[in-house]
């Protein structure tokens, strides 16, 4: 086994998470560059952006998520999802994902090709700093709360800290020490998720 597969391997959807490590936010914040500097984009376009927000900012975020959402989602979805972001409040910290307009169109143009690249960049960026986590021992989930740049629905988040107005927010990754056992993972078979043709 490659270190590459062991820490897909351990890369998981971690909701139980807290704020039980050594790692120093420089430590965490330094790793994020290092990682988000290598990650391939198309064209070198560049187009994403990340903040990490530590502490207070962390809380604020998520305070503000539960605010907004309490009136969107309801019953069993709001059950689960509040758990998911009473327990984001917790954690060590979150990464927000955007793409910037004016660098997608700088690097990429516009139209239908742009916006695809713009999401595989973004993409790349996910799964990279996901794995970056990993491999610090903390866990992570994906979330996809307050999404929406053409409806305004990601304004506010980038009113409370003061981001450009050309920044679409993609997803969020809270992160912090990990609290509770993921869930088992079912797996479709190989021969589905990847077919072979050729000699």
């Amino acid at each position: 086994m490659s270190q590459f597969t062991d820490l897909v391997k351990k890369r998981r959807s971690v909701y139980g998470l807290g704020n039980n490590t050594d790692l120093t936010k420089e430590e965490i914040v330094s790793r994020i560059r290092e990682v988000a500097r290598e990650i391939p984009s198309a064209s070198n376009s560049q187009t994403t952006r990340l903040v990490v927000l530590f502490g207070e900012d962390n809380v604020k975020f998520w305070d503000h998520i539960l605010d907004v959402q309490k009136d969107v989602m309801q019953g069993a979805m709001w059950d689960m999802f509040s758990g998911v972001m009473e327990g984001a409040k917790g954690a060590v910290g979150t990464i927000l994902f955007f793409e910037d307009h004016d660098a997608v169109k700088e690097g990429l143009g516009e139209g239908v090709r742009a916006e695809t690249y713009k999401h595989h960049n973004d993409a790349n960026m996910q799964f990279s700093m996901w794995l970056a986590l990993a491999e610090l021992n903390l866990g992570a989930s994906l979330q996809h709360m307050n999404i929406g740049f053409e409806q305004g629905f990601d304004k506010s988040v980038k009113e409370l800290f003061d981001l450009p107005a050309s920044y679409e927010m993609v997803a969020q990754m809270p992160f912090g020490s990990i609290e509770g056992t993921p869930g088992e993972k079912e797996y479709i078979d190989d021969e589905v998720r990847v077919t072979v043709s050729g000699e």
